[in-house]
C-alpha cells in the first residue's frame, strides 16, 4: 500500500513539473520623467531568459496624471546597440501589455533595462517590464 502511494506521489510530481513553463523575469518599475526637477527614467536591470523570444514586454499600471504617457524601450546593458522598438504607455490603456521586437537578436542570459521618456508633462508611472 505504501509503495503504491509513493509511486502515485512521484507520478503526480513528475506531471506537474513537466508541464510548468519557464518564463522570462518580469520586474516591477517606477519611473518619473518629464517636466522639471530630478528624473528617474530607468528600470532595474533584468536578465533575459535564453528562450529565443525576440520581444520585450511593457505594462503601465498606475499613472500620476490622467491622459499622461511615456515612451519606453528596452536596452541590452552592455551592448546598447541592441534595443527594442519604442512603445507608448498611456493612462487610458493602463494594464494592457504591449510588446516590442528587438532590432536584432537579443541574446538571452544577459542583462537588459527599460529607459523611458515623457510625452510632455511630468509623470510617474508604475508597471511591469520583461526583457
Amino acid at each position: 500500500m505504501m509503495k503504491k502511494l509513493l509511486c502515485a506521489a512521484v507520478l503526480a510530481t513528475t506531471l506537474i513539473c513537466s508541464s510548468s513553463t519557464v518564463h522570462a523575469g518580469t520586474i516591477p518599475f517606477t519611473v518619473t520623467v518629464g517636466g522639471t526637477g530630478s528624473q528617474d527614467p530607468l528600470s532595474k536591470r533584468e536578465r533575459k531568459t535564453d528562450d529565443g523570444d525576440t520581444f520585450a514586454y511593457f505594462r503601465g499600471q498606475e499613472f500620476s496624471a490622467d491622459k499622461a504617457g511615456i515612451y519606453v524601450r528596452s536596452y541590452n546593458l552592455d551592448k546598447e546597440y541592441i534595443y527594442s522598438g519604442q512603445k507608448f504607455l498611456v493612462s487610458t490603456t493602463a494594464g494592457i501589455r504591449q510588446s516590442a521586437q528587438y532590432n536584432m537578436t537579443a541574446p538571452g542570459g544577459e542583462y537588459y533595462y527599460m529607459k523611458s521618456e515623457a510625452q510632455s508633462k511630468r509623470v510617474t508611472v508604475k508597471g511591469y517590464y520583461c526583457p
